[in-house]
């Protein structure tokens, strides 16, 4: 009996199709040509670096552990069938790896830096091909291997990890989802454990997708059983669902909040920089806000764009001198900047009070001055006082009320791999490839 690690990524579609709901249909497909094989352990729901241009729709890869009289033939064989009969081609990249040949430490660092840079940074294609050879992963299709490696190495990473319940509609249902999901919200609200469902300000369901997608519902959580529990609850106030499963998942855990300088920055490399204000904040049509920081490796524009809200509302308010960290990613910049950084979270470290200078008071009845005009000195809107030589203005100082952070977005604004604010503090489950708990499955 062989232990298979399967790395899968590029499945995705315009016509419905995406890289998870390929993995329970490769896996169906799997059995019923095969039936030597049983799941072990949750599947792993891997999202990797947001900025990347030429990522595929959904930014996601998969992989999955199997048990069975498998060989690396027979995986890669059923995975090009079971493409054509999804897709109608052969599409996206398949990794295939002996457990036992790839979990040796050296192999296990390698493969899960290579994750880790992945989702942090931009990754060469050649970089990917180099490591798959040299930790001896056979490959189908090379158009989407970065993703499909990264999936495997991030099962040997040991860092944080979510669950994610996904479902996947009947094909034979088009159109809007048929879901009550006045139920559904309330229902998922009730669980402390979940989060990221549904927006708390008008109660909008995130969990259900709008779009033509395959998914019927995707619930988050950090607990397993809460999930299940959830979704039984609310299983008959939604269509039929033809297949479902729990991904174990890197998404909302932050695994890209790494201690940059902001010399060190360098495009589609994300990180968290920390910095001081430099000259006021530019705001632009629509909200977005834009602002300079520095640290004593550079500086760079920072971008809070008003999807981000509240971030925006409160960078709009920050000035010279204030001290913040930010969590983001460079991307190419526009006119003379040659990047910039889009913000992601926000913390404000340090606000200056803000220093206002006001008119001298009326010596003769204590109501505050105005201009009598240029050089003509001031006079009392109360009194009528007048007086032509010069008073010095009072100073003040008046403390400003910033939240320190962390800010987000608002929920269903949250990036994928963005950890929300009722996480923070939180203890997470970490990934542990030796730890083979029955998956959650049906397909």
């Amino acid at each position: 009996m062989n232990k298979l690690i399967i790395g899968l990524d590029g499945y995705d579609s315009n016509f419905s199709g995406c890289t998870t709901h390929f993995t329970l249909f490769f896996l169906h497909y799997l059995k019923n040509s095969l039936k030597q094989f049983r799941l072990i352990g949750d599947p792993l729901l891997v999202r990797l670096n947001p900025n990347i241009p030429f990522k595929t729709r959904g930014n996601a890869s998969v992989s999955v552990m199997l048990e069975g009289n498998l060989s690396y033939e027979d995986v890669l064989r059923a995975a090009d069938e079971a493409s054509m009969i999804y897709s109608f081609e052969k599409k996206g990249t398949i990794a295939v790896a002996m457990l036992d040949y790839v979990s040796d430490e050296k192999k296990r660092r390698v493969l899960s830096d290579f994750y880790r840079k992945s989702v942090t940074d931009f990754v060469p294609h050649k970089l990917a091909e180099e490591i798959a050879e040299e930790v001896g992963v056979a490959v189908e299709g090379y158009k989407s291997l970065v993703g499909a490696l990264a999936s495997i190495g991030y099962a040997f990473s040991g860092d944080d990890s979510t669950f994610e319940l996904l479902a996947y509609r009947d094909p034979r249902n088009m159109g809007e989802r048929s879901v009550d999901r006045e139920y559904v919200a309330r229902e998922l609200l009730a669980y402390e454990s979940l989060f990221n469902n549904v927006g708390k300000k008008k109660n909008r369901l995130i969990a259900i997708p709008r779009g033509p997608d395959p998914v019927l519902i995707g619930i988050r959580g950090i607990d397993k059983r809460d999930l299940l529990k959830a979704f039984a609850k609310i299983s008959p106030h939604m269509e039929k669902s033809s297949s479902w499963c729990v991904f174990r998942s890197n998404q909302h855990t932050d695994p890209h909040a790494v201690p940059r300088k902001i010399g060190e920055l360098r495009v589609y490399r994300m990180g968290v920089i920390e910095g001081v204000v430099v000259g006021k904040p530019v705001i632009k049509k629509g909200g977005h806000a834009f602002l300079r920081i520095k640290d004593a490796s550079g500086d760079i524009e920072v971008a809070f764009y008003k999807e981000t809200n509240p971030m925006n509302v409160v960078a709009s308010k920050l000035i010279s001198g204030d001290v913040l960290r930010v969590l983001g990613g460079a991307v190419d910049g526009k006119g003379d900047e040659a990047m910039i950084f889009e913000a992601e979270k926000l913390w404000v470290l340090r606000a200056f009070d803000l220093e206002v200078k006001l008119n001298p008071k009326c010596p003769k009845c204590g109501a505050r001055m105005e201009s009598a005009g240029k050089e003509k000195g001031f006079k009392c809107p109360k009194c009528g006082y007048r007086f032509r030589g010069k008073l010095e203005k009072e100073t003040i100082f008046l403390k400003r009320e910033l939240p320190s952070g962390p800010i987000s977005p608002l929920e269903g604004r949250l990036r994928h791999i963005v950890k929300p604010p009722e996480l923070d503090g939180r203890p997470l489950p970490r990934v542990n490839f030796t730890v083979t708990e029955e998956p959650a499955c049906f397909f």
